[in-house]
């Protein structure tokens, strides 16, 4: 049985990973802060704090005697902070989200590459933002940050790609999970995301995770830096 790791694996998007690619035969590895209610049966959960780098790096080194079997990793953590301007913005604020969103991506890669390389098969999927395409007023953090996977997940594409390693990007747009619609931050934020998204419709984490999961698979081998928006066409019309 394959092993994928998922960072953020407890939260809304990553639950519905876990149980879509739990159902599809992989084990998965869950890094994240905070346990889910209950594990698939084909999952293990390993609390990981990403804002921390030598916290992150223990966990890669003591993932050796699992490195034969890991054949994908998908970042799913990320954390968008409190809406408000560029200047109210604090040191703290842009480092925690740029480590959860970004570095930490960069260090369980950089980890993997050599495993990937050495079996000559590897799935780096990335999830990004609609805001990784555009920029957005009171979240400029979080948006930046998204920005940074895609280079980095095209950076990773360009070097890899003739080993057998593929990179990629899902950008959702909202959906209906804790961090995609923040009522408490925004006044009628769901009403006016259905109002500007042509589908007229809020995405939910299966629709997601199903894009992931062919992405994540071996029929995926000739789809490499691509950013995949799944976002109902905000973006794209």
């Amino acid at each position: 049985m394959f092993t994928i790791l998922i960072t953020g694996g407890s939260g809304g998007l990553g639950r519905a990973l876990v149980s879509e690619l739990g159902n599809s035969g992989y084990k998965i590895l869950n890094w994240d802060l905070v346990s889910p209610d209950k594990l698939h049966p084909n999952e293990t959960f390993q609390k990981v704090d990403l804002t921390s780098s030598d916290e992150l790096e223990n966990a890669c080194k003591n993932l050796k005697s699992e490195t034969s079997s890991i054949r994908g990793f998908i970042h799913c953590a990320g954390y968008g902070g409190p809406y408000h301007k560029i200047t109210e913005v604090s040191l703290e604020e842009w480092d925690k989200i740029f480590s959860i969103n970004l570095r930490s991506a960069f260090q369980i890669t950089k980890f993997l590459l050599p495993v990937f390389s050495a079996q000559e098969f590897g799935r780096f999927v990335y999830i990004a933002s609609s805001l990784s395409v555009q920029g957005s007023a009171l979240s400029v953090a979080y948006s930046s940050s998204k920005h940074g996977i895609i280079g980095f997940m095209k950076s990773v594409a360009a070097e890899w790609g003739e080993k057998g390693i593929t990179s990629n990007a899902v950008s959702p747009g909202y959906m209906e999970t804790k961090m995609g619609i923040q009522e408490d931050q925004v006044d009628d934020h769901r009403k006016k995301i259905i109002e500007m998204t042509p589908v007229k419709k809020i995405a939910s984490p299966e629709e997601i995770a199903r894009v992931v999961t062919f992405l994540i698979s071996s029929e995926s081998g000739y789809i490499n830096g691509a950013n995949w928006t799944v976002d109902g066409g905000i973006t794209s019309i």
